[in-house]
């Protein structure tokens, strides 16, 4: 008699119920549960610190400060504090290279979580404060009108062609 071994006699030709298509749906699963994500973080610090920052015209609070950013490229920074000069700065945040493609992906789907802190110092100028402008010292003493009065210039015109005329 023969030995029941779980396959029907139309299975003999097909392979067991573990495929290769089945765990590689199991690995990606495994790896979406188990993996870490990437986390980026820009810190901004002034000297001295309380100065109100602004990222691309959006106020995200007072130095230092710490928030979480989603995507590389240019940065335009206004940073402002009473009593210094405003600062205007435009900075470009490069992608580390394993932030390339495609290595993000692999990055994506490791099992740890991957950190890129970048942190951003400035130095704050002190408004200069203007002196008050001061007027002309007098060098001549000054003569008082005298009562007669003063001989008029005669009046003279002028033509097109050049004489003059009384």
């Amino acid at each position: 008699m023969m030995q029941d071994t779980g396959y029907r006699m139309q299975d003999a030709g097909r392979r067991p119920w573990v495929s290769v298509h089945s765990v590689c749906i199991l690995w990606l699963a495994a790896c979406s549960v188990l993996s870490g994500c990437i986390h980026r973080s820009l810190t901004i610090k002034t000297d001295p610190p309380g100065a109100t920052v602004y990222v691309n015209d959006q106020l995200k609070g007072e130095s230092p400060l710490t928030y979480d950013f989603m995507w590389y490229g240019w940065y335009r920074l206004t940073i402002r504090k009473e009593g210094y000069e405003r600062l205007d700065d435009r900075k470009l945040l490069r992608a580390p290279m394993w932030m390339w493609i495609p290595l993000d992906l692999a990055m994506e789907l490791v099992p740890f979580r991957v950190r890129d802190q970048r942190v951003w110092s400035y130095v704050l100028a002190p408004i200069k404060e203007l002196q008050t402008p001061l007027p002309p010292a007098m060098t001549h003493p000054t003569v008082a009108p005298s009562a007669a009065p003063a001989e008029e210039a005669p009046a003279t015109s002028t033509t097109t062609g050049g004489e003059t005329t009384p």
